[in-house]
């Protein structure tokens, strides 16, 4: 890509003498150098107002307008462009003259081509400079407006002082630029500034290397923020090339450099980070006290239930009951526990064969004859965090075959039970299929329900083919609590809910072709593979 510094220099040359005009035209004129001619200085001085030039070369006498005051002219103007008097009234006068006036260089003219080259040289290091300077103030005016605090510091001067800085940093730190120029950044550290950082940030400027930590700044009026900063070198080295790539150089005589910092207020994203680390570890207590102190009393009371049963002949009243207790309190452990886990973070999202979560994720009792019909190529990949959209999966399943499974017989299904078609994915053991054992699947009125998953055009849909949900308890189906079987406890969609937020989706729920449940996963960037 072509930049200004691949384009020629253009030159506008003055001078009322014609001859000489076009004889000096076409000597400079070069494959850097684009030369445009002009006899009249006035039209010299609009050309230059309308026109892009990166240097004007005139004659000292000429009529209407001498070159002194053309270029003067010039200069009211607001032009700071480099201006180059070619003259043959050479004298120390008129040079002292033409630089009190605000001329980049001084030519006399002579015979013999040694002038023109002269006059090219010139002009080349002052387009050079002209480009460079007109660079520098863009990049100066992108640096101090932009969002974030930029400085620059100089390690090769006593305590790495910052010798600039934009308004952002002085709007962070409340300090303004003669306050904070020439002192090293450390003034903005306080007695609760960790050491760590601080000593990883020295480590890097003493190695040359670029380094992003987070330290706690105190600004001009003493209030504490959390500031990220990130340092990297910048300059040139010994043989004069960038020093772009964060290298470093050996020796003092290695060539100038400087490190860049970028500093922003992270404060409210240090404070969220604080809470939910906080949050995860008062879950973490609440699993284990869950598992320890709750688990650990109902283990005793099943256990002298079960002793009551075999020391006590004959039946015992509401023995049932308090066994059905005794379950659904460990089935509200179960789903505590894997709410608790579920709810704390998606972890790493990568690419997951939607495919194999599917059949990862079917499970469903043997008491039920279940099919999955998987409309779902292998090669289709979603980014995910593969565990917690099994999870997701596993509930939607498990709703599916809980609240959608009907009453019918394996004659009218015309196939086994649990089945996964391409597919189509069975339930149960195949060992038990091979063996025969039906003892407890299968038989005439075992419950029947049929689960299909496929995609969407920015997610995937899994489908049954039960009664449904009613439009009014869609949206209930996914808090806390709500339930329409006497033996759950209304968490497993809330989990679904939960996976679904933790990954930026969206999720809703339709009537299925057939008139079953039909929940949608959509708002997925990235799926690959369809």
């Amino acid at each position: 890509m072509r930049t200004e510094a691949d384009e020629p220099g253009q030159v506008l040359y003055v001078d009322d003498d014609e001859t000489l005009l076009e004889l000096t035209a076409a000597t400079l004129e070069t494959t850097s150098l684009s030369v445009e001619t002009e006899s009249d200085p006035t039209r010299a001085l609009e050309r230059v107002r309308d026109g892009s030039y990166d240097c004007l070369v005139t004659d000292y006498e000429m009529p209407g307008l001498s070159g002194i005051e053309l270029l003067e002219s010039v200069r009211d103007v607001g032009e700071d462009l480099p201006v180059i008097l070619f003259t043959a009234t050479g004298s120390e006068a008129v040079a002292s003259e033409a630089f009190a006036a605000g001329a980049t260089g001084y030519v006399t003219k002579g015979r013999g081509t040694d002038q023109f080259e002269l006059l090219r040289n010139q002009i080349r290091k002052a387009v050079v400079q002209h480009r460079t300077r007109r660079e520098l103030e863009r990049k100066t005016a992108a640096m101090d407006e932009a969002p974030v605090g930029i400085t620059i510091t100089d390690p090769g001067r006593e305590d790495n002082p910052l010798i600039y800085v934009n308004q952002q940093f002085e709007r962070l730190t409340g300090y303004p630029r003669e306050e904070i120029l020439g002192r090293n950044c450390r003034f903005l550290q306080g007695e609760r500034t960790e050491q760590g950082p601080v000593d990883e940030m020295r480590a890097a400027i003493d190695a040359r290397e670029p380094v992003s930590v987070v330290l706690r700044n105190y600004r001009r009026d003493g209030t504490m923020f959390w500031n990220e900063v990130t340092i990297a070198p910048i300059g040139e080295t010994g043989d004069g090339s960038s020093d772009d790539d964060h290298g470093s150089s050996e020796g003092d005589d290695a060539g100038s450099h400087y490190f860049v910092g970028f500093q922003r207020d992270v404060t409210r994203r240090k404070m969220a980070e604080d809470r939910l680390r906080r949050q995860n570890e008062r879950l973490e207590e609440f699993s284990g006290t869950v598992s320890h102190d709750l688990r650990g009393p109902l283990t005793v009371a099943s256990g002298y239930l079960e002793l009551a049963r075999d020391e006590i002949d004959g039946e015992i009243p509401h023995v049932e009951a308090i066994q059905t207790a005794h379950e659904r309190m460990g089935s509200l452990i179960d789903d505590l526990l894997e709410r608790a886990r579920a709810g704390t973070i998606v972890d790493d999202v990568e690419p997951v064969s939607l495919a194999e979560a599917l059949e990862t994720a079917w499970h469903p009792p043997p008491t039920v004859e279940a099919t999955l019909n998987v409309a779902v190529d292998e090669d289709v990949t979603v980014p995910a965090d593969e565990t917690r959209l099994v999870q997701l999966l596993e509930n939607l399943f498990g709703n599916a075959v809980e609240h959608g499974a009907t009453v019918s017989s394996v004659e009218e299904s015309g196939g086994e039970t649990g089945d996964v078609t391409a597919a189509h994915v069975e339930a149960g053991d195949d060992d038990e299929r091979e063996n025969g054992d039906e003892s407890e699947r299968g038989h005439a009125g075992s419950p029947r329900v049929t689960v299909t998953a496929g995609l969407l055009e920015d997610g995937f849909y899994v489908e049954d083919d039960g009664p449904g949900i009613d439009p009014e308890s869609r949206e209930q189906v996914f808090e806390s609590g709500y339930t329409t079987g006497s033996d759950g406890f209304g968490l497993g969609l809330q989990l679904v809910r939960d996976v679904v937020d933790a990954h930026g989706w969206e999720i809703g729920i339709l009537e299925a072709a057939g008139g079953g449940s039909r929940f949608e996963i959509s708002q997925i960037d990235g799926i690959r593979g369809r």
